[in-house]
């Protein structure tokens, strides 16, 4: 799903949607006593929980960590870079003649900046080298999302809440390489990759909930607040015909080498992030202790994530259940 279409269609459409509801609602109201402004025939005072579940879209801005772009910290020519594994990378292409997309060549267009790219780090015929093309572009799959609600009111309209959210995303592209043949030849080959990323994210929302009587049954409903995030970088991988190789870094200087004494680290990668949210939907009372909430949830936040931490747009549209409890 293309995030510049929800950011500039969707996020409008909400934002148009709230503002309409909360007109309408501030239209309604006249027609409701004060006490059934408060809704004097339910107590929804004191504490409510409840049970998210929805999709959440995000914005495909830090989807580009998992690139593999020279400029990322995980990238395809930290596997390239390894002897050992770029010997295997050569013998895997060409031992099967796999992904050879154009034949041997690549496209006209690719020709001339092949070329210069070799003038430029005075790469010679006959040496070792490659010239990639990255994925354009990734996105985030949709991912579901469960979730925790916590609430207490004050009164039957006003009342403030915490929120947990969880979710994995990942994201997948291909990548084409010129890299030379086994053979040696000075005429390299046109091959194609894959590549894939994987992330967990842990959130807690704070905010304050306001209700906008239209109906007994069917209520306006506004959340607002602050936001915090944990992400955690779950896999950053390429594929290159049958082999697979991990992009983090999780060997000491000295690199991968087969037999050696180095084995491999676990490393974090990630951290936490902040932002502020903006909800709303509609709330349908069941009875005085039930009330389902299906809504749309904005954020505007950042992640931790290095290279990647400008603040972006995400959405979440869920369904709620509130439980009235004590």
């Amino acid at each position: 799903m293309n995030i510049s279409y929800i950011s500039k269609t969707g996020i409008i459409s909400i934002i148009f949607y709230i503002l309409v509801s909360t007109s309408f609602a501030q239209k309604r109201t006249p027609q409701f006593s004060d006490a059934e402004r408060n809704w004097s025939e339910y107590n929804l005072t004191g504490w409510r929980f409840g049970i998210n579940m929805g999709m959440y879209i995000a914005s495909n801005y830090s989807a580009q960590y998992y690139s593999g772009e020279r400029f990322n910290v995980n990238n395809i020519e930290y596997v390239l870079n390894n002897k050992y594994w770029y010997e295997d990378i050569v013998q895997e292409l060409n031992g099967h003649r796999i992904y050879n997309t154009f034949d041997h060549l690549p496209p006209n267009d690719w020709a001339s900046s092949f070329t210069e790219w070799k003038n430029q780090y005075n790469i010679k015929d006959g040496d070792k080298a490659w010239w990639i093309y990255y994925p354009l572009d990734l996105k985030y799959d949709a991912a579901i999302s469960p979730g925790f609600y916590a609430k207490y009111n004050f009164n039957n309209t006003t009342g403030i809440f915490i929120q947990t959210n969880y979710v994995e995303l990942k994201t997948s592209g291909i990548f084409q390489m010129v890299i030379d043949t086994v053979t040696y030849t000075s005429e390299p080959g046109f091959r194609t990759g894959y590549i894939r990323g994987k992330e967990r994210r842990s959130s807690i929302d704070i905010g304050i909930s306001k209700f906008y009587r239209t109906g007994k049954y069917a209520n306006i409903f506004i959340e607002t607040g602050l936001h915090m995030n944990s992400t955690k970088v779950l896999e950053s991988r390429i594929k290159i015909g049958r082999q697979e190789y991990n992009l983090v870094n999780n060997y000491s200087s000295g690199g991968y080498v087969p037999g050696g004494s180095n084995y491999g680290y676990e490393v974090y990668q990630g951290g936490i992030g902040f932002g502020v949210f903006l909800n709303g939907g509609v709330k349908f009372i069941l009875s005085e202790s039930v009330s389902i909430d299906p809504g749309v949830s904005l954020y505007y936040k950042n992640l931790n994530l290095e290279g990647y931490t400008d603040f972006s747009p995400d959405l979440y549209v869920y369904v709620r259940i509130i439980f009235g409890l004590f």
